[in-house]
This record gives C-alpha cells, sequence and structure tokens, in this order.
C-alpha cells in the first residue's frame, strides 16, 4: 500500500510539474523557436572579398577564406589552431588524438585515455599532409606512454621555423623553435612557464606571447636567440592576451580582457605602450593584422553564435576611428579558442 501511495504522488507531482512548465516556459524563452545553427558547410561559401587568405576554425576543422569564398581544408573535426605562412602557401595546424594508456594517481596505476596532439603541415590548397611534430613521445609496453599538447603553431617570416608552446604530462607549455623542414628542435626558450599563443615578429627575432605564469595574462615578448623575455607596457586596465604583430612591427593587436567582463580587440605601440581600440562592444576578441597592416580580422559572439569578421582601420593608429566591422561567415558556428591567421 505504502508504495501505491508513494506511487501515486510521483505521478501528481509529474502531471503539476508538466503544467506549471507549460505555462512557465513563455516567460522563460523568447516568443517562437530558436534558430537552429546551420549544418558544418562541406562546399564552398560565398564570402566577402579580402586580400589574402585567411585561415579559421570552424566546428572543429580547418576553414580557408580566399577569393571570395571559404571552404575546408580538413573534415577530422579535431583539428584547431591553425597558421599560415606570410606567402601563403603553408597552412599549419594542431590536430588531437588519442590513446588508451596508464596513469600514476595517488601511487596507483589506473587505465587513463591519454589526449595529446600533432602539429600537421599541408598546402592550403589541398593534398596530402605531413606530420611535423608527433606528440606521441614515448609509447611505453607498459601503457605508461610519454605524449605532448603541442598547440599554437607559428610559422616564422623566413618559412624556415616553428614556434610552438608544448605541454608535457601537463608539466607546463613552454616556448619551443623546430625546423619546420626536419622536425629537430633548435631551442627551448622557456622551461617550467604556462606560455600560449605565440606570434612572430616580421624580421624573426622576437616572438611575442601570452604568459600566465604569474597568473593573469599578460603580453610577452621573447627574443629567438634566448637572450631576453620582456613583458610588453600596456596602459589599458584589464589583462591582455594572444598577441599579433602588423606588418611594419610597430604595434601588436592583441586581446582585452575588461575588469568588468567582455573582451574587446585592441592594439598596442611597443615603444610607447599606446594603447588604441579596435572594437567597443565587449564581444570581440583574437585579432590579426592583415598581411599589408591595413586591415584586421576577428571573431565575434552575437546572439551565441560566434563569427569572422574583417574591419579597415583607417586613421585608428593615429587617432581616428576604424570602418564598419564586415561580416565574413554566415553563422556556422567558429570555434572561439584559437585566432584566425591571415596571409598574401
Amino acid at each position: 500500500m505504502r508504495e501505491l501511495v508513494f506511487g501515486a504522488v510521483a505521478i501528481a507531482l509529474v502531471v503539476g510539474y508538466g503544467v506549471l512548465g507549460s505555462r512557465a516556459a513563455p516567460l522563460i524563452l523568447p516568443a517562437g523557436t530558436l534558430s537552429p545553427t546551420p549544418s558544418k558547410p562541406v562546399s564552398a561559401v560565398p564570402a566577402p572579398q579580402v586580400t589574402g587568405a585567411i585561415a579559421f576554425t570552424l566546428r572543429g576543422d580547418i576553414y580557408l577564406l580566399r577569393d571570395g569564398k571559404y571552404f575546408n581544408v580538413t573534415s577530422d573535426g579535431r583539428s584547431i589552431t591553425p597558421n599560415l605562412s606570410s606567402d601563403g602557401r603553408t597552412l599549419l595546424f594542431a590536430r588531437v588524438e588519442t590513446i588508451d594508456g596508464k596513469r600514476d594517481v595517488d601511487g596507483q596505476v589506473t587505465p587513463a585515455v591519454l589526449h595529446f596532439t600533432n602539429i600537421v603541415k599541408k598546402d592550403p590548397s589541398g593534398g596530402s599532409e605531413t606530420i611535423v611534430l608527433n606528440g606521441l613521445r614515448v609509447r611505453a609496453t607498459n601503457g605508461v606512454h610519454t605524449v605532448a599538447w603541442h598547440d599554437g603553431p607559428a610559422i616564422a617570416p623566413d618559412g624556415k621555423r616553428l614556434a610552438v608552446v608544448t605541454d608535457i604530462d601537463g608539466s607546463g607549455s613552454d616556448l619551443e623553435v623546430y625546423d619546420l623542414a626536419t622536425g629537430k628542435r633548435q631551442v627551448l626558450l622557456s622551461q617550467g612557464a604556462n606560455l600560449a599563443d605565440p606570434a612572430w615578429s616580421p624580421d624573426g627575432k622576437t616572438i611575442a606571447i601570452t604568459s600566465y605564469s604569474l597568473g593573469a595574462p599578460y603580453l610577452l615578448l621573447v627574443a629567438v636567440d634566448g637572450s631576453t623575455a620582456v613583458p610588453q607596457r600596456v596602459k589599458a586596465d584589464g589583462e591582455y592576451y594572444r598577441p599579433s604583430y602588423s606588418a611594419d612591427g610597430l604595434w601588436l593587436t592583441y586581446t582585452l580582457r575588461h575588469p568588468n567582463g567582455g573582451n574587446d580587440v585592441h592594439a598596442v605601440e611597443l615603444k610607447t605602450g599606446t594603447d588604441v581600440a579596435f572594437t567597443s562592444d565587449g564581444k570581440s576578441w583574437n585579432g590579426v593584422f592583415s598581411p599589408e597592416g591595413t586591415s584586421v580580422a576577428f571573431l565575434r559572439e552575437s546572439a551565441g553564435t560566434i563569427d569572422l569578421y574583417t574591419m579597415e582601420l583607417g586613421s585608428a593608429l593615429v587617432g581616428g576611428s576604424p570602418r564598419a566591422a564586415v561580416k565574413l561567415t554566415r553563422g556556422e558556428g567558429i570555434d572561439g579558442e584559437s585566432r584566425p591567421a591571415w596571409s598574401k
């Protein structure tokens, strides 16, 4: 009898919640139905014309915008952080892989799924792929493999070197430079640090990077010869991350995270620390300069969807205002974690 009573009460509660929910829904949700996210493009999509080519990540695949259209370069759903050589002929990106293995947890070896990334090189027009850096460092017979998470690959202006941040088994993301042709490491520029988002200076002598080593992110300028690592002075109030050089090497565009929340695309003059705001909506981030330095490409969120935008700078760097932003993609769901890459 007790089970029957409890069962009746449960049914009454379900019915009551259903009625209440149907009445409350119009107060909580907007009228009508939410627009579904468009399907991931599998063929070329028309887009506004831009100079050169822009690579970006869309729901786990690398896309290229060029000649008034964008199209997918990968189709695995596991590719991230694209980068283009300055001449646009080489595309680098990281591809996420997994392997069944084991890990020592509190002195006990337990089964684990290990995640790592390979750095892949490809002609952006198509063709075969080459693994430049393999994230499976050691395949151990006992299952305790050594894996590396390579992130933010960046091709040097000379097209011969690769900068990347590497985290081996959670030991910290360190900055490394490799020979792009052979995959051999040339120099380790940090050890035990927490770095991200490397970007080369036009002369190939400095790498601007985001440092999290002191907690809040800030911009760090690292000499490629290992001689110096100097924080970039920024006058704007907030946190600074994901830098990218202008074509003349005089400015860094970066994302400013405001103290009260929200992100905008800014630029800082390297010598003076003068700060310029390119956006002010609080929903824009990950800006990169165009190859000629007259525009920026960046990500912007609107109504829960992230798209790729471009903006002509006009006289913004000398006290004027940039022109209105132009949306390049069609709401298919750009991945917001990594910045786009823009080449000739």
